[in-house]
């Protein structure tokens, strides 16, 4: 009798730590002020986590997709207490809802784990706007064989191709951006981001990228005017990118996303990927986003130019 209770009683263990690998992320989750500032809607500042739809009105994500982590059981934290960690692993598909878009089952398939802010009219975001956030990639970040790994985004809500991907290259960081695909001449026809040499820069080479944090600042025009829309980007305080012209596809605004989301991996050895985010901030304005404490002048900021500046009239 002893032996058949044991044995439930392992039965039952087994069975909720296997639940336990698993979170349900239906309901969205609300950050600290610690590592987001700046996005707001009805409920404050309300992020949605790609998951897979389990049939029982659940999305389920594995625990291992976000850990808000601390400080003081030594995770990388930028500024304050607090980061938020994020990890990827082989198979790690993003279905919403019942019959809607599988990255497993896409073309070619997808893996990710990937916040996106909700979508109000609060959230949606058009014209001039500030942005910021920091990352931190592990030293022992694998090199992962994939048809791209992006750890950011700035996307549209409804048209499908974003028009600012920050990736990883093998050891080197990208940014990726489509602006010509949204271009009068190009929307809504067939194109990528390797269509324009311009399309893509190096912003961050392999021996500043791991094992430190690297701070991102935007200023962006978000319109569909190609005279009055711009995009400029920083890393680590210095000017890195600047386009002029269309910035966002008429009738629709842009969200912000962030987390791993990456062709499905061909690598047969380690294909984890962790990434740690921390303030995550938007404004309208370079002065109300704060930088001092990041180590940034905003007056140093704005007041540096680059010769090659990137146009699409």
């Amino acid at each position: 009798m002893k032996k058949f209770l044991g044995i439930v009683f392992l039965s039952l263990l087994l069975h909720n730590n296997g639940l336990a690998n698993e979170i349900n992320v239906k309901k969205k989750i609300k950050f600290s002020k610690d590592i987001v500032q700046g996005y707001k809607n009805d409920m404050g500042s309300l992020w949605g986590l790609s998951c897979t739809y389990s049939g029982d009105n659940k999305c389920m994500t594995p625990n291992y997709a976000y850990k808000i982590v601390n400080k003081d059981k030594n995770f990388p934290v930028r500024l304050g207490k607090k980061s938020v960690r994020m990890e990827v692993r082989k198979g790690d598909c993003h279905q919403k809802k019942k019959g809607s878009y599988n990255d497993c089952k896409a073309s070619p398939p997808a893996e990710r784990h990937e916040f996106g802010i909700e979508y109000d009219k609060l959230t949606g975001i058009s014209g001039n706007s500030w942005h910021a956030h920091s990352m931190f990639l592990p030293s022992d970040t694998p090199v992962i064989k994939a048809a791209w790994i992006t750890m950011g985004q700035f996307h549209n809500i409804d048209y499908d191709k974003p028009p600012v991907n920050f990736d990883l290259k093998n050891k080197h960081f990208e940014l990726v951006t489509r602006f010509h695909c949204i271009h009068p001449s190009k929307l809504n026809k067939k194109c990528n981001s390797n269509d324009n040499t311009k399309a893509i820069k190096k912003i961050i080479n392999t021996n500043k990228l791991f094992g430190q944090w690297n701070d991102f600042v935007v200023n962006a025009n978000w319109t569909p005017s190609i005279e009055k829309g711009f995009f400029k980007l920083w890393v680590n305080g210095k000017l890195v990118y600047h386009y002029i012209g269309r910035t966002a596809v008429p009738e629709d605004q842009i969200t912000v996303q962030f987390g791993i989301y990456r062709g499905a991996a061909q690598s047969s050895g380690d294909a984890n990927h962790v990434i740690f985010y921390d303030e995550i901030r938007k404004a309208k304005s370079c002065d109300k986003l704060k930088l001092k404490k990041l180590g940034y002048n905003c007056e140093d900021l704005q007041n540096q130019k680059l010769e090659d500046i990137y146009s699409i009239k």
